[in-house]
This record gives C-alpha cells, structure tokens and sequence, in this order.
C-alpha cells in the first residue's frame, strides 16, 4: 500500500482506536462507539463531527480482518482514483448512506417497528467509504465482465437488505450504488484493469 498512503495512515489510525476499545473493556468499549456514532441523536446534535469522527472506529472491536479488505479493495481504489476521487467518492457514499438509512430507521421508529431506543444506536465503522469506492472500483473490472459484475455485486446487497432487513444493510446496498453510480466517469479504466497484480 505505499503508493496509497491514505488507506495506510486510515487503517493505521484504525488500529490504534481498535486498541484503545479493547483496552475500555466491553462497556467502555460501548460509550466510545455510542459518543462517535452516526445515530439519530448524534446526527441531529453533532452532525459535521460524527460523519467524520465515525469513520475512525470499528463496531466489532476486532482490527485484523481490515487488512485484507483494506489490501485488495480500499488501496487499489485509491492507486486507481488518485486520492482525491477515492476521498470523494467514499466520503459521498457514507454521508449519503448515512442520512439514507437512518431516514430508514426514523420512519421505522414512526410507525412503531423497531424501539426508540435505537435513537442511540451504535452505527459506527467503514463499511459505507469501503461500500462506496468498491462500486467505483468496479468501474475498472475488464470491459467485458464490468456490468455483469456490477449487477452480482448490487444483486446480493438487494437480497441482503432483503433478507435482512435493517438499517445498516440499506446504507451498505445505497453506498454500493453509489460508487457504482459515478464509475462510468472514471478515467483510465480500460488501461488500470481491476483486479491485477499491480496497477499499470
């Protein structure tokens, strides 16, 4: 990763707040995901603070299963976007996502489906920047496999949602969507093939 040194310094910082977690113990652990948390109270106090402060964090409190994730999708979609597209779009992604799925969950709480206490939910992690550069870099799969890998992908987070139908798994599908959405304007996608061993 040393020609993305964004993904590096993110899965980086990772580390260490994943460490300050399991340090806090398992209630500590659940005050710092709620003070950073993208919930309904977060969102409609703290907005600009949360949408940033909860990409630093990571639900699970477990840090190692990011570094392949982080190897193969979140890196070559910063060699292939440059930074300052992979910043955009993945930050596009989660805060559409974000105020997508929790509009989900208010409207749920409206009508009674789930309980008011997940007003407070814990909603933090990268799964909505990853969701999001993912769809772009799908954007650089080989010309002949590109739309029909983008339909598999987008077909199994429609039957997730589907199957699982929470707020979390609508902002994964609408990140997706997303990123999916904005790669047709890439550039250099038929000369920077995803995946390779190495981006030309």
């Amino acid at each position: 990763m040393k020609v993305a040194p964004l993904s590096l310094a993110w899965l980086a910082i990772l580390f260490v707040t994943t460490r300050r977690q399991q340090r806090a113990g398992e209630r500590g652990a659940r005050q710092l995901q709620r003070r950073h948390s993208t919930n309904l109270r977060r969102l409609d106090r703290e907005p600009s603070r949360v949408l940033v402060s909860s990409l630093f964090w990571l639900d699970d409190r477990v840090w190692w299963p990011y570094v392949p994730l982080f190897t193969g999708v979140v890196a070559p979609a910063e060699r292939r976007l440059g930074w300052w597209r992979w910043l955009a779009i993945g930050s596009t992604a989660h805060v559409v996502a974000t105020y997508a799925s929790q509009s989900l969950l208010a409207r749920s709480i409206r009508k009674g489906t789930v309980p008011t206490k997940l007003t407070n939910a814990r909603d933090v992690g990268v799964s909505y920047f990853v969701l999001g550069v993912a769809g772009a870099l799908s954007g650089y799969v080989e010309r002949r496999w590109r739309v029909r890998s983008q339909v598999v992908a987008t077909s199994g987070l429609v039957v997730n949602a589907a199957v699982r139908p929470t707020f979390t798994e609508f902002g994964h599908l609408t990140a997706f969507v997303v990123g999916v959405a904005v790669s047709p304007l890439l550039p250099d996608r038929d000369d920077r093939p995803y995946p390779a061993f190495s981006a030309r």
